[in-house]
């Protein structure tokens, strides 16, 4: 068997204290796909989307293709896990963010029968074809103010400059996926282990964990020419070619705001149907849409068993080095927004780990 590589378990990020940039400390670990080694494919599948509950209905799709099972999609759950990931962002996080209390009468309408109806009124009022607005309809809807999720994009539209956070990389493809896939479930390409470093956040404290945990630490003052084989994925790929997003995104880029609206804008849809499927591009190999974007399995499978397992998530795409939520921080000027701009921008790329956001003043955890 191959031994599964470390994963990023935690990442912090602070001002580094030298002006305008941040540092990002990243904590490595076992990978929880360990898990799956050893065991038949029917129990891997079985267990992995335990394992992974956070999208369990993407995991359980993506391990059965890899695994060479009948992969039924539940797809029904995949679009509940991906309302469910967003209506905790925009009803809880969001309003965090402005010193707001978490809307829970909106959110308790998940979990009524047939309350999609309601919970998109909670979000949007009358905008639930918010996707095909055009940006004079857009504009009117934010003018208007029906709720308070579009009080708060609303403020966000008036007061912070669109180059604050600006930041993009290509989208992930399933090719790219696949191809990456590939390379980890090789059995000589064991990534290695980041070197131990002193990570320390923005109140000079170590960030915790397993003592066995490597850290890594990277300083954000601007990014480099990119590099080809960085990409991103997210609710704004699925939305970029709806009319609205198309159109903001040709006039201002991925924005913050923008991006804050893709995760609207991809809730809405998420309610109307389920999502858009991936087919396997070969044995080994499965690729699901997740609530946070690409999801990807690589299972190698001799004697009856599991001999190794590779899954790379969203967030190994999103917060690699000089990925998107470098590149975004990077364009993020520390100062008297930050407070509130900076959990709104580790929001909108929407993380899969644990992140812990310091600023200055020690206002904010995401």
């Amino acid at each position: 068997m191959t031994p599964a590589p470390a994963t990023l378990r935690r990442l912090a990020i602070a001002p580094d204290g030298r002006g305008a940039g941040w540092r990002m400390a990243r904590e490595a670990g076992p990978d929880p796909a360990a898990a799956l080694l050893g065991r038949t494919p029917e129990d891997a599948a079985r267990l992995a989307p335990l394992v992974f509950n956070l999208c369990g209905a993407a995991h359980g799709l993506a391990a059965a293709s890899a695994l060479g099972l009948p992969a039924t999609a539940d797809t029904r759950a995949m679009a509940r896990e991906t309302v469910r990931d967003h209506a905790l962002a925009m009803l809880h996080t969001w309003p965090g963010a402005v010193g707001a209390p978490p809307d829970r009468e909106a959110l308790s309408l998940l979990a009524r029968p047939g309350g999609e109806m309601a919970f998109a009124a909670a979000l949007v009022g009358d905008g639930s074809d918010l996707p095909a607005f055009s940006l004079a309809e857009m504009e009117a809807w934010l003018q208007e103010a029906p709720t308070a999720t579009a009080r708060l994009l609303g403020r966000i539209r008036r007061e912070v400059d669109p180059a604050e956070g600006r930041a993009g990389l290509p989208e992930l493809t399933a090719d790219d996926l696949s191809a990456a896939l590939r390379a980890a479930a090789a059995p000589a390409s064991r990534p290695p282990v980041p070197p131990v470093e002193d990570a320390r956040t923005g109140d000079g404290h170590r960030t915790g964990g397993d003592p066995s945990a490597s850290r890594t630490t990277t300083r954000v003052h601007g990014m480099a020419a990119g590099d080809a084989a960085l990409r991103e994925t997210g609710a704004l790929g699925r939305v970029a070619a709806t009319p609205l997003l198309s159109s903001l995104l040709a006039g201002e880029g991925p924005s913050l705001f923008v991006r804050l609206l893709a995760r609207l804008a991809d809730c809405l849809i998420a309610l109307r149907g389920p999502p858009a499927l991936v087919p396997a591009p070969e044995p080994g190999l499965g690729l699901a849409p997740a609530a946070r974007g690409l999801l990807g399995h690589a299972a190698r499978v001799e004697n009856g068993r599991v001999a190794s397992y590779r899954i790379l998530s969203p967030s190994s795409w999103n917060l690699s080095p000089g990925g998107l939520m470098e590149r975004a921080f990077a364009a993020l000027t520390p100062g008297r927004q930050t407070p509130w701009l900076a959990p709104l921008l580790v929001s909108a790329i929407n993380p899969c780990v644990p992140v812990t956001l310091s600023t200055a003043q020690e206002l904010a955890h995401a």
